[in-house]
């Protein structure tokens, strides 16, 4: 049996950006944005090319710069790992790009 999909009424902002190498689109929840002593953290889903959707990312920001932070899980060493492995460089770009948009 398949799962159903949660409903959310959170609002949220599209956005849309054409790289040279990808296209990037997805959703920012401000409503959920969280602030620490450091950070300005924005839950977000990001899509490529309109085919592979990332939920569960986090646009991560500080005074100097920003990186988009994608899912994670903690290790039995209280580490976390991520489930998904991405250039630092793509990243950066990625952050910059949305940012833009």
């Amino acid at each position: 049996m398949a799962r159903k999909a949660k409903k959310s009424e959170a609002n949220y902002k599209e956005f849309s950006y054409e790289g040279k190498e990808f296209k990037y689109s997805g959703r920012l929840y401000p409503d959920s944005q969280k602030e620490t002593k450091k950070c300005t953290i924005t839950p977000m889903s990001l899509t490529l090319n309109d085919v592979l959707t990332i939920k569960g990312c986090r646009l991560m920001q500080t005074d100097k710069n920003a990186w988009i932070a994608y899912p994670s899980w903690e290790d039995k060493n209280k580490e976390y790992q991520s489930y998904i492995y991405v250039d630092k460089e793509f990243s950066q770009e990625a952050a910059e790009k949305v940012l833009d948009a």
